[in-house]
């Protein structure tokens, strides 16, 4: 689950800096403001969220019963 919340943070910061960087003139400054920070926020959540669940979420083999 942390890897699956950790990608959508992810897709929420590429989402936010695509989108920051295509706002036109009359809001861009406002929308920069806003939304950069957001997408930093975004990617760190994300990288810290998916690393967190690579590093638990993986099986464990078990040992073969004699």
């Amino acid at each position: 689950m942390r890897m699956l919340t950790g990608a959508v943070f992810l897709l929420g910061a590429e989402q936010a800096f695509a989108h920051a960087n295509l706002v036109q003139f009359p809001n861009q400054v406002e929308a920069r403001s806003v939304l950069m920070p957001a997408a930093y926020t975004f990617l760190v959540i994300g990288v810290l969220l998916f690393g967190w669940g690579l590093l638990t979420e993986r099986t464990v083999p078990e040992s073969p019963k004699a």
